[in-house]
Order: C-alpha cells, then sequence, then structure tokens
C-alpha cells in the first residue's frame, strides 16, 4: 500500500492538489496473478484497475484486462493565445497482452474502447460541451534499467507507445499517435547527471482535444503549470544534475538529501513543420528531494520564459 501527495501552485491563482493512492495484491491465483488499483482525488482525480494475469505458472507472458476513469484540466489556444481551460473526464476499458523481458523489459499489445467528455471550466460559457468516443490497437515497449526509481544514479528508461484510434473498434476518427520517452543517468561520485528527450506526434492534427499532447509540470517545462500548453505535436529535451549529501552507510534512519537542478528546452507545434529549435522554450528548475522510509519528498521552484514560476511539493513519486 503506497501514498502520495502533491502540490502544484504558480501564486498567480493557479493551484494543482492531488492525494493519491495504490493498493497492490500479489499472489492472487497459483499463477502468480497480481491486482492493483490506484485512487487519486483532487485537481485531476483518478480511479484505475488492472489484473496482472501470467497465462501459466512462471510463465513471462501475461493478460492484463484493465479499467480507467479520470479528469483532467487541458488548455485550448487559437493563434498561440490561450482561450479556455477545458475540463476532461474519459472512461476507458481494456485488454493487454505482453511478455516481460527479462527483469528490466516489458512488450504489450493491446485493444481498448473509451467514451468521455469535455467541457468549458474557465472562458467562454457558450462554448459547447462535446462528446467523444475512442476505441482502437496499442502497443508498447518499456525498458527500466535504473538502479532507483526516483534518485537513480545510473541506468535507462525508455517508454515507446504507438497507439491507432480505429472506427470498427468505436472511435470517432481514424488516426495514430506516436510516444517516446528517454532518460539516461551516470554518476560520478556522490554527483549524477540525467539527460532525457520526449517527442509524442499524431498523423491527424485535427485529432480530438482529448488526444493533443500536454507540457508544463515539473521536468516538463517546470516553470509553466501542468498542463498549461498542448497541441498534436510535442517535443521536449531536458537536462538534470543532483548531488547526495548526508551518510551513504545504509542504516535504516539514514535519509540522503538531494541538491539539484534543471535546465529543460521544448514546445508543442499545431503542425508538424513548425518544429524548430528557435521555437523551443527554455525552463529551468533548482529542488531539494529527500529518499525517506515513506517514499521520496520533492520541493521544487520552477521557472520559464517571461518572468513565469511554478512551486512544487511532492511526497511520494512526482506525477509524471
Amino acid at each position: 500500500l503506497l501514498f502520495g501527495l502533491s502540490l502544484e501552485d504558480d501564486f498567480e491563482g493557479s493551484t494543482a492538489f492531488n492525494i493519491r493512492t495504490r493498493l497492490t495484491t500479489v499472489g492472487i491465483n497459483e499463477r502468480g496473478a497480481e491486482w492493483r488499483n490506484d485512487l487519486q482525488l483532487g485537481t485531476n482525480p483518478l480511479l484505475a484497475s488492472e489484473l496482472y494475469q501470467p497465462v501459466a505458472t512462471g510463465s513471462r507472458w501475461f493478460v492484463a484486462p484493465r479499467l480507467e476513469w479520470s479528469k483532467s484540466n487541458l488548455n485550448t489556444f487559437v493563434m498561440q493565445n490561450e482561450v479556455a481551460k477545458l475540463r476532461i473526464s474519459e472512461l476507458e476499458g481494456g485488454v493487454d497482452f505482453g511478455r516481460q523481458l527479462g527483469y528490466s523489459g516489458e512488450l504489450r499489445l493491446g485493444v481498448y474502447r473509451g467514451a468521455g467528455e469535455t467541457e468549458v471550466k474557465v472562458g467562454d460559457p457558450t462554448l459547447p460541451t462535446a462528446d467523444f468516443d475512442t476505441g482502437g490497437l496499442f502497443a508498447g515497449f518499456r525498458l527500466d534499467t535504473l538502479d532507483n526509481a526516483y534518485f537513480p544514479r545510473h541506468g535507462l528508461l525508455a517508454d515507446l507507445r504507438w497507439n491507432g484510434l480505429r472506427e470498427d473498434l468505436g472511435a470517432d476518427a481514424e488516426y495514430n499517435t506516436f510516444e517516446a520517452d528517454i532518460a539516461s543517468t551516470w554518476s560520478h561520485g556522490r554527483s549524477s547527471i540525467q539527460v532525457g528527450a520526449s517527442y509524442a506526434t499524431t498523423t491527424d492534427p485535427a485529432s480530438g482535444l482529448q488526444d493533443l499532447f500536454p507540457l508544463g509540470g515539473f521536468l516538463r517545462l517546470s516553470g509553466l503549470e501542468r498542463g498549461a500548453i498542448s497541441g498534436p505535436h510535442a517535443a521536449l529535451a531536458r537536462v538534470v544534475y543532483y548531488r547526495r549529501f548526508g551518510n551513504s552507510d545504509g542504516a535504516i534512519f539514514d535519509t540522503p538529501l538531494y541538491l539539484g537542478a534543471s535546465v529543460e528546452a521544448g514546445n508543442v507545434w499545431q503542425s508538424r513543420s513548425d518544429i524548430s529549435f528557435s521555437s523551443a522554450l527554455v525552463n529551468g528548475s533548482i529542488f531539494a528531494g529527500l529518499d525517506t522510509i515513506i517514499g521520496p519528498v520533492y520541493l521544487a521552484a520552477g521557472f520559464a520564459e517571461g518572468g513565469k514560476s511554478n512551486y512544487y511539493l511532492f511526497i511520494g513519486a512526482p506525477p509524471r
């Protein structure tokens, strides 16, 4: 049973607060099934459940039925000017088929079906509420060789995902999306440096609002609030440095302190041809972190061009 808390505030009237918990039940049956349930309350409520079922005892092949309900905020733009903040509600269910690749990799294929609604939270109240339907196929690959989930000293984390929406499976339109997120960490002495890059794109720039890719939040243009900008194409590069202070003898009450900073550059675009280094937004952050027996604790400040800033408190893993 894990708990987490996050608080984000730009001190200009925009605040996000979430409390979350995860319960994982293991050894449900003789094949080694696991049942994971996530509950999040606050700005972005979430309820998700997944059953991980190996096809046989000791098998690396598995089946994973899942169900998820969520609400999130999304800013919309016209000619780079924000015109409204939307509230997106979505319910999705699916079945994944996959294989574990050793102890650090996983390959998944799946089919899913969902439905949702967008409504105006901030902006012109006469803007219409829109319903949408989703459904399709997806393929995902994940590789995780990090030696620590929160303050790694070495290793690679890679997430690749293709999503194909299909009308035959219930989607309003047919198009594909691609997402990639890769980060590698190296260390020397007490210092660590992480270099990462993310890219997301769609084959249909006029795809639904629910499929736009958002940026903003800690280490994702830290000076902007989470989901502050969004578009059908997004790219981000970041360099993160942190140094460990305190004892390293491994005692039970040893609570190492990490101080660090990041430089991030990225943006979202309406057209793939608009993507360029010159149009990238440069952000940065400074942060302090504690690796405690109840999980990581982060206190961070993010800074963006034009004097914008955002401040963060995380108890438990910071949301991605």
